[in-house]
């Protein structure tokens, strides 16, 4: 075998010693090199070879347009994700106004007439209506009870507190209602845990 025989590979010499393989470049032939070549060819060599570069022709258009409908695609998918992420918010924010106009219609109040209980209870309409709105959207609120276990995963430990009623890593006091939405973690409860 000789060095010709494998390009790329390793080879033996004289020797029977392994050598490093033998590298070739081939040159890319331009267009009008290959028409030339195809004028000195005769019979089914010429044909066959007339043949290979229509296919090769062919492939290359396809590859572009391969390559120019994968492209257009993620233009696509990337404008239609932005019109679903707005219409989304759109939806959000839809929901949030009656509760904005309820706010501003509790705000709207004479302040001298209205008693501090009837302030109270527009703003807590409000909110009961704001939370309402919220679980429609999937959201729902952390409120662990003094007592439970403190997970890391949905309690954020503000501060540590001794308490003769609740057990080591055990929730004290709530602080904060936390919020999620499925699995995921909007806003940890914020708590106090015996030490």
């Amino acid at each position: 075998m000789t060095n010709e025989d494998m390009t790329g590979t390793p080879c033996e010499d004289e020797a029977g010693q392994e050598t490093a393989p033998v590298e070739e470049t081939v040159e890319a032939l331009s267009d009008e090199a290959i028409g030339d070549l195809l004028d000195t060819l005769e019979g089914e060599v010429s044909i066959a070879m007339s043949q290979l570069l229509v296919e090769r022709d062919q492939a290359r258009e396809d590859r572009l347009r391969a390559l120019a409908e994968v492209s257009n695609n993620q233009r696509r998918a990337m404008q239609n994700e932005t019109r679903i992420e707005i219409t989304a918010r759109a939806g959000i924010v839809r929901d949030v106004l009656p509760i904005l106009d309820q706010i501003n219609m509790a705000l709207a109040q004479d302040l001298e007439s209205v008693t501090t209980d009837q302030l109270a209870d527009g703003v807590r309409i409000a909110g009961d209506e704001l939370m309402k709105m919220l679980k429609e959207h999937g959201v729902e609120s952390i409120e662990p009870a003094p007592g439970d276990e403190f997970d890391p995963m949905q309690h954020e430990a503000m501060l540590k507190q001794a308490s003769e009623d609740v057990e080591t890593d055990h929730i004290v006091q709530v602080m904060q209602a936390g919020y999620k939405m499925g699995d995921r973690v909007l806003r940890p409860a914020k708590v106090a845990v015996a030490p």
